[in-house]
């Protein structure tokens, strides 16, 4: 097959088009037709480059990664002095970036909601990417979770597994918060809702049987 030859501002133009188009609509009514107006290029241009729209919702996830991959400092987790340490700086970290980039986190949060309601073809492949992405970032938390002095019987998988469970709901939970308090734009001001969260992480840590 023929390589295709992109002009590379007219290929960033679509696909920062489609992060913040895809991020307000959602994949189903975000026409391609608006993307390309918005991007200032043809339709024809935009299937030339991307072939067809769930190509160009692929592209746009693994633009959006990428963009976020290139801020990432992984002595965030890496150097926390434990697991409350390392999920405190991890997750004011993710706020700063949400707060100072919405568009982009607004779409990868999107991509996650909408998932069982794309094309099959296209959510079996956004399905493996996201594995991955998971399996790379674990690689963050290892370190910490090696230095853990865990119980007999307690395997560092099931802390991981445990971990992601509580930190999946914590974040649902954050990010429904922040919806309904638009005025925020601090981390300051999040503070009391990564307090409740410590108060979880605390009672997961350390155990509630008295």
């Amino acid at each position: 097959m023929k390589k295709i030859v992109k002009d590379p501002s007219k290929e960033k133009r679509i696909l920062q088009a489609s992060v913040t188009l895809f991020s307000e609509a959602g994949y189903q009514a975000t026409s391609t037709d608006t993307i390309a107006q918005t991007a200032q290029v043809s339709k024809g241009l935009l299937f030339h480059y991307f072939e067809n729209k769930a190509g160009l919702y692929l592209a746009t996830y693994h633009y959006a990664v990428a963009f976020f991959y290139q801020l990432l400092e992984p002595t965030i987790w890496t150097e926390a002095n434990d697991l409350i340490d390392m999920v405190v700086r991890a997750t004011k970290y993710k706020l700063s970036l949400q707060l100072k980039y919405p568009q982009e986190f607004r779409f990868l949060t999107q991509v996650y909601g909408e998932l069982e309601h794309l094309p099959t073809q296209l959510k079996a492949t956004l399905a493996n990417d996201l594995d991955q992405q998971f399996k790379r970032n674990l690689t963050l938390v290892t370190p910490v979770i090696d230095r853990l002095p865990l119980k007999a019987g307690v395997t560092k998988s099931e802390v991981n597994e445990l971990l992601l469970d509580v930190l999946n709901a914590e974040s649902a939970r954050i990010q429904k918060e922040l919806m309904t308090h638009p005025e925020w734009q601090t981390i300051e001001e999040m503070n009391p809702l990564i307090e409740k969260m410590i108060r979880k992480l605390q009672l997961l840590e350390h155990g509630f049987m008295a």
